[in-house]
């Protein structure tokens, strides 16, 4: 069966001016380190280079449905951009992405905000308010260091129709540098 709610990393997506917006803020926000080994959750894309250029290492990408697939391996960092939104089983994966990270790494997670439903992307199975997003950290013992919200759309876009201009309102994306608790 296919799966919905699974965006398709084509040239048409890679190319569109939003993806681009956002990788551009996603790269800005990381701080840079030399890693020994990084895990780039869902397809291999132009931002995985970018990612290994970073952080002077190779990264691995995940292959296989993320509501079932076990990770394997060790990791200092792990990046998760826009694909919490499209699973059914956020808390599977964030356990899972837990078991591979090393004690001291980190994990950059970043998804929409929280907006009306109607709004809601047709491939999303939920966005997620701020507090339903936090009881899944609590419960998978992350802990947010910090966090940044931006838009990702032309500012012309949000004057191109009503949905647009709501959107305008709405809609963010959101993005996290997280650790795991201390035991």
């Amino acid at each position: 069966m296919k799966n919905q709610y699974k965006n398709k990393i084509n040239s048409e997506y890679i190319l569109d001016i939003s993806t681009q917006i956002r990788w551009k803020k996603t790269i800005r926000f990381l701080k840079p380190f030399d890693a020994d080994a990084g895990l780039d959750i869902g397809d291999r894309t132009p931002l995985t280079s970018d990612l290994e250029a970073k952080f002077n290492c190779k990264f691995d990408s995940t292959k296989g449905d993320l509501d079932e697939l076990v990770l394997e391996g060790s990791y200092q960092i792990i990046t998760s951009f826009e694909v919490i939104e499209h699973l059914f089983n956020p808390l599977h994966f964030l356990l899972q992405c837990k078991r591979v990270l090393s004690k001291d790494g980190i994990l950059y997670l970043s998804m929409p905000t929280y907006k009306p439903a109607f709004l809601w992307s047709k491939d999303h199975f939920h966005e997620m308010t701020q507090n339903s997003f936090l009881s899944l950290l609590e419960r998978s013992s992350f802990e947010i260091k910090r966090k940044e919200v931006f838009k990702v759309h032309p500012f012309n876009f949000y004057f191109t129709g009503l949905r647009p201009l709501l959107r305008g309102i709405f809609d963010r994306r959101i993005i996290y540098e997280l650790h795991q608790k201390n035991s």
